[in-house]
């Protein structure tokens, strides 16, 4: 009889455990997530060049 409640005070501490890091993990990947990225910086700007005009066929 002990054993059994060895067993499931046992199991009951790793649950409640397991549920707390699994939410610290969850709150920190959200907090990750809810940063607001940086505007992306303008790079140079490539020039656009009119189409090659279609070479006859011969």
């Amino acid at each position: 009889m002990g054993t059994v409640i060895l067993i499931s005070t046992v199991a009951i501490i790793v649950a409640v455990v397991g549920c707390f890091v699994i939410w610290r993990l969850d709150a920190s990947r959200a907090e990750e997530v809810d940063h607001v990225a940086p505007p992306p910086v303008a790079g140079p700007q490539l020039e656009e060049r009119p189409a090659a005009a279609p070479r006859p066929i011969e």
